[in-house]
């Protein structure tokens, strides 16, 4: 939620990433959507707008990055809260994130229990996780929001993966490699 978050640094980081591979991109910031606590009863038009915006988005994507810091040794609540308004996904055909690639960043001290957490969560709906995950220490990413290379360069990995794994699932019969993307 701070205004230099290093979550959202890098996950525009990896859209930037996606996008220098071809890739069209939306990034999604919790502070911006602003949605308040996930209640199942309610329905979609009593939520800001900014969420049918977002599930527009996924609709359309063959990949989906949840990106989260480390709180108190878990994902952040407000993290935590856009995820749970996928739910709203649970009428699509298919359902849910079904057959979409979801890639995984968690940052800070912690970050294998945020992306732990993160995969339970993508699985939970029904998601493809590469197995390409980026943990990125709270150091990496200084104030000035600079990526230290090698967490640089792994952002750039689990894209290319994914991208891979997205194209291998809209084409089931092509093999599939990382080679494929520059």
């Amino acid at each position: 939620m701070r205004m230099a978050s290093r979550s959202r640094t890098a996950l525009a980081r990896a859209a930037e990433h996606a996008a220098a591979l071809g890739c069209i991109t939306d990034v999604f910031d919790v502070r911006q959507l602003d949605l308040p606590v996930y209640r199942p009863d309610w329905v979609l038009a009593q939520y800001p707008t900014e969420l049918v915006t977002m599930l527009d988005a996924v609709r359309a994507a063959d990949i989906v990055l949840f990106s989260a810091p480390t709180y108190h040794g878990t994902v952040s609540g407000a993290v935590k809260n856009a995820i749970d308004a996928l739910d709203f996904l649970v009428d699509d055909d298919p359902p849910y994130l079904t057959g979409r690639v979801v890639g995984l960043i968690g940052v800070g001290g912690g970050a294998a229990h945020v992306l732990d957490a993160l995969a339970h969560a993508a699985r939970a709906f029904d998601a493809i996780v590469v197995p390409t995950h980026v943990g990125i220490p709270g150091d990496a990413i200084d104030e000035a929001g600079r990526i230290a290379e090698p967490t640089d360069q792994r952002l750039r990995q689990m894209i290319v993966a994914a991208i891979a794994l997205a194209r291998r699932m809209r084409h089931p019969d092509r093999p599939s490699s990382h080679s494929e993307v520059p």
